[in-house]
C-alpha cells in the first residue's frame, strides 16, 4: 500500500467517524426527552396561532419563571378572526385525551382545554410529551340536555352562540387553570414545562416556562 492510498483510507475513516458523531448528536436532540436535555430558549407569553377553522388561539401564562413549589396560571381562549359571524361545526379530533385537559366544569361539549407537560415541547413535537394529571375538584353536575352541533362565533370575539337541547346559550370560549401541584399533591419540581391549549378540531398551541 503506497502513501497516497494509506492517506486516502485514513481520510475516509476520519470522515466516517465525524459523520457518525453528527448522526448520533442529531438523533439525541430529537429523541432524548426534553426534561433530560432541555432546549434553552427565551420563553414567551402570550402566544397565538391562526387556526384554519376561522379563529385565533391564544395561550397566556402569568409568568415564564416560577420558584419550585410555586404556581402557574394558564389561560387559553379562542377569538374569531372573521369580521362577521362565523359558523364552526363541532368536531371530535382532539390531539390529546380530553379527560387530561382542563375545560369547564359541568359543560359537555366544551371545545377547548388547557394542560401541562413536563419538558420542553413545541407545536412540532408535542406528541412526544405526556400530560400531567390535573387535580379535579368534586362537582355534582346536573344532567345536560346535549352538546352543541356547531358554534356561531361573534366577529372578533371569544363569544359563541350554541344551542343545547333546543335552548340557545352564550359561551365565552376561555379556560383557565391554576397549577401548582400534580394530582398526587406533589409540587412542580424544577425544570422546563410546556403549557398546552388544544381544541376539538385538532389544533394545539404551546408555551413554555421554567420552574427554578
Amino acid at each position: 500500500m503506497d502513501q497516497d492510498d494509506a492517506a486516502y483510507r485514513k481520510s475516509v475513516r476520519n470522515m466516517s467517524v465525524i459523520l457518525a458523531a453528527v448522526v448520533i448528536t442529531v438523533l439525541a436532540a430529537i429523541f432524548v426527552p426534553p426534561y433530560v436535555n432541555p432546549v434553552h430558549d427565551v420563553f414567551q407569553s402570550p402566544v397565538s396561532y391562526d387556526s384554519p377553522f376561522g379563529f385565533v388561539m391564544h395561550l397566556e401564562l402569568n409568568a415564564t419563571s416560577v420558584p419550585a413549589g410555586g404556581g402557574i396560571l394558564l389561560t387559553g381562549w379562542i377569538n374569531s378572526s372573521s369580521s362577521s359571524i362565523e359558523q364552526v361545526n363541532a368536531s371530535d379530533s382532539w390531539a390529546f385525551d380530553q379527560a387530561q385537559l382542563w375545560g369547564k366544569i359541568c359543560t359537555s361539549g366544551w371545545p377547548i382545554g388547557v394542560g401541562l407537560m413536563r419538558g420542553h415541547y413545541t407545536q412540532d413535537n408535542y406528541t412526544l410529551g405526556t400530560l400531567i394529571s390535573v387535580p379535579r375538584p368534586y362537582a355534582a353536575c346536573p344532567a345536560q340536555a346535549g352538546t352543541p352541533s356547531d358554534f356561531l362565533l361573534r366577529a372578533h370575539s371569544s363569544e359563541a352562540l350554541v344551542t343545547i337541547g333546543g335552548t340557545p346559550q352564550l359561551w365565552v370560549l376561555q379556560s383557565s387553570l391554576a397549577f401548582g401541584r400534580d394530582v398526587s399533591g406533589n409540587p412542580l419540581s424544577p425544570g422546563v414545562y410546556t403549557a398546552v391549549l388544544a381544541d376539538e378540531w385538532g389544533d394545539v398551541l404551546t408555551a413554555n416556562f421554567l420552574v427554578t
